[in-house]
């Protein structure tokens, strides 16, 4: 069985459903009998056949699916939700109706055109109802209620190599997310998976020796270093919708042969040393300095933190909604400019001034007072990623890697082999990442000022998310991947 195609086809079903569900709940309802309640799968489907024959005659039943909410009630303890979308077609034609409910009301029908080509559902396979289906899934896999994405037990209808299939959906008891498909004919389950952590954790490269894996299984969002001290920070027992759980950040004042963690238990934006050694550090309510520990910091910035730049010299940028606070002075006194409109990333130069992608692919420098545009030749739509580095603005574009000194306005292209989709800038460093997740390193050099890369790493099986160097060691900060895999 084709597990990929499967799970393909069915979170694309149930993405279908819920935006359909969403955009056509507030018009208009049409009455039915089971007023204010939760539907069992059966339920939903005679609710949804009444219609749909009021539709077309000839109407027969695709699919279902359950849909998330957060109203209150079981949320499918019992084999029961409140929400319910349902695909008719007319067989041999492509004509489909979408109809959603909603604690026994249907909400609204929805005519489409879809696959012609499908097998209708024969309502006779259908023998076992949720309820008796997820007592099925909890006694043989011990099944949980989902808690992220999904919340609570959720149940789909469709035809899984030409055979009726109910997916179960919840969480096993390693709380990995899980999906139980069961024969709804016969009760027979005719498959299990769930959604393993592989990788993530903080990997140390010591030279040609063989990588050095710490804090296996986590999150790790970000590393910093500042002669031999470092600090990381991120969660630790993330899942596959979720992975804020139990935040950590942890310091070490001996190139990471030990660490320390520092009881703050916030979920952590940044955090960084100064040319000083003191540590800073970002929640999403504010910014310490200082930090020792909980009881050991001094409070420079409290307001929303959506993210956060800062330069060699300790220039800090911070997007806070439609603003961005600017210090010069480690935070002793704050700037807040207003945004001229939506954008998608910011930077500060080591001069103070600041650069912006807006949400319409403008680039906007503000160098005193006023913004100006930065006029450059290539497309900016190509923009995935900028950074500022010394007087010089790194712009990452697909097959070209842009480089426009802020002093003279000049831009070089410099044509790529492995197109760099993110950059990222640690004071004396900066690394492009591939979509490969191949790593280099970028510096401006030699007697023309050339753009030298260097390759150092393939991480193919990796999400990175930071990196620093610390004398000769590469660290890398990763988060796990999630693939499904079978239960026995």
């Amino acid at each position: 069985m084709n597990y990929k195609k499967i799970i393909s086809f069915l979170f694309a079903l149930i993405l279908l459903f819920s935006l359909f569900f969403l955009v056509t709940k507030n018009e208009s309802a049409s009455v039915a009998n089971y007023d204010n309640e939760e539907l069992s799968l059966k339920e939903a489907i005679i609710l949804g056949l009444n219609k749909a024959k009021d539709w077309n005659q000839d109407a027969t039943l695709f699919n279902v699916t359950s849909v998330d909410e957060d109203m209150g009630g079981t949320r499918g303890e019992g084999g029961k939700r409140y929400d319910w979308t349902l695909n008719f077609i007319v067989p041999g034609t492509n004509k489909h109706l979408l109809v959603g409910i909603s604690k026994g009301v249907i909400y609204n029908q929805r005519e489409v055109d879809g696959p012609k080509d499908t097998i209708p559902m024969e309502l006779d396979n259908i023998e076992f109802d949720s309820p008796e289906l997820l007592n099925i899934a909890k006694e043989k896999f011990g099944l949980n209620k989902g808690e992220d994405w999904a919340t609570g037990y959720h149940f789909t209808l469709d035809n899984i190599d030409d055979k009726p299939t109910v997916t179960v959906f919840g969480t096993d008891k390693d709380n990995l997310f899980t999906r139980i498909n069961i024969n709804p004919k016969t009760g027979k389950i005719e498959g299990a998976i769930h959604k393993v952590p592989e990788g993530g954790g903080l990997i140390t490269k010591l030279g040609s020796n063989s990588p050095k894996i710490s804090n296996l299984g986590m999150a790790v969002n970000g590393i910093s270093v500042n002669d031999s001290n470092l600090v990381t920070w991120g969660y630790r027992k993330p899942r596959t919708f979720n992975t804020k759980i139990q935040p950590f950040i942890e310091l070490s004042k001996n190139r990471g042969q030990s660490w320390d963690a520092l009881n703050i238990n916030q979920n952590i934006v940044n955090a960084w040393f100064n040319t000083n050694s003191e540590l800073y550090v970002a929640t999403e309510s504010e910014i310490w300095s200082n930090v020792t520990s909980e009881d050991k910091k001094k409070t420079i910035l409290k307001a929303k933190i959506d993210h956060i730049d800062y330069s060699q010299n300790n220039n800090i940028a911070v997007l806070s909604e439609d603003y961005i606070y600017t210090t010069l002075n480690n935070g002793e006194r704050w700037d807040r400019i207003v945004i001229p409109e939506a954008i998608l990333l910011h930077q500060i130069s080591n001069d103070g001034d600041l650069i912006i992608l807006t949400n319409d692919r403008k680039l906007l420098y503000k160098k005193g007072e006023e913004w100006e545009t930065l006029k450059i030749p290539t497309n900016p739509d190509t923009i995935t990623d900028m950074k500022v580095f010394g007087n010089e603005l790194f712009l990452a574009m697909g097959d070209l890697l842009g480089v426009y000194n802020l002093d003279t306005a000049n831009l070089n292209e410099i044509q790529v082999n492995d197109p760099i989709n993110t950059l990222i800038k640690k004071k004396n460093n900066l690394f492009g990442i591939t979509k490969e997740n191949k790593i280099y390193t970028i510096n401006m050099g030699g007697d023309a000022n050339r753009l030298v890369m260097k390759k150092l790493n393939d991480m193919e099986d990796q999400v990175i998310t930071d990196m620093e160097v610390i004398q000769n060691d590469l660290i890398i900060a990763t988060t796990p991947n999630y693939y499904w895999e079978e239960i026995n």
